[in-house]
């Protein structure tokens, strides 16, 4: 998974609830926004173990928001501090997966999204900063390769030689490609100097770069590596705040995370 994508359940209807985990028919797991999440067997693996030492204590939306923590840090990003202690939600529902902002959105759809759930323009730019590593599908992005807005050209916001790399890349919907091209396995500001570079991977990413609301911030955190791992931690822990609070009372601390 991305580490946007592990917290993923964050920016559903229910908040974070480890919803995404639960695995049975009509799930947002089964979802096709949900078609590029991976390590749902490491998740399950830490469970087991921690369930070994601490039965019935541990969340699975603990865990999940550790390990993007955790992720981040191996890759190179910063650590933070978590609010410990969410429980796990008893609901998940496929269409709820829809919510999550595709990458064909306007800049002013994810800003009025992210606003409703309590984020800023800055928390915008800054998560999307995230997507310095993982990997999306390519069915995301072969509308810009082809057939952009109807026109049955290429989005022409695209680097040329970035533009033949994906074509090369992306002959199938069901490919993935690498979400920042030039430093996959790295956190870093990388995600930003392509945007500058018409190298943003979805119409999201790139439009950062063409808002003026957005672009002097991705503008700024290029070229400073420190604020934009510092703000990340930041806008993580915001994120991962995010709670419906039915949910939490209604919730539990699963023993199997793929289960209610």
């Amino acid at each position: 998974m991305s580490v946007f994508a592990n917290d993923y359940s964050s920016m559903t209807l229910k908040g974070c609830d480890a919803s995404i985990l639960l695995d049975h028919e009509g799930s947002e797991k089964t979802s096709n926004a949900s078609k590029s999440l991976r390590g749902f067997e490491e998740i399950d693996d830490i469970k087991a173990e921690i369930e070994k030492k601490c039965p019935k204590t541990v969340s699975c939306d603990d865990i999940l928001t550790a390990v993007a923590r955790d992720a981040t840090v191996l890759a190179g990003g910063p650590y933070w501090m978590i609010p410990y202690g969410r429980k796990d939600g008893r609901v998940s529902v496929a269409n709820e997966a829809a919510i999550v902002p595709k990458g064909s959105k306007s800049v002013t759809k994810l800003i009025e999204f992210f606003q409703s759930k309590g984020l800023n323009v800055i928390d915008l730019v800054v998560l999307s900063g995230a997507h310095t590593i993982g990997r999306a599908t390519c069915e995301s992005v072969q509308h810009r390769l082809y057939d952009y807005k109807g026109t049955k050209k290429p989005d022409p916001s695209l680097d040329p030689k970035y533009l033949n790399y994906l074509r090369r890349k992306c002959r199938w919907a069901f490919e993935n490609v690498y979400l920042d091209g030039e430093t996959p396995d790295t956190f870093d500001t990388q995600y930003y100097h392509n945007i500058k570079k018409n190298m943003g991977l979805l119409s999201t990413d790139q439009l950062l770069y063409s808002d003026s609301r957005t672009k002097p911030i991705a503008n700024g955190l290029s070229f400073e590596s420190s604020l934009f791992k510092n703000q990340f931690g930041v806008s993580m822990v915001k994120l991962s705040s995010i709670l419906d609070y039915t949910s939490q009372e209604n919730g539990e601390i699963r023993v199997d995370c793929n289960l209610c």
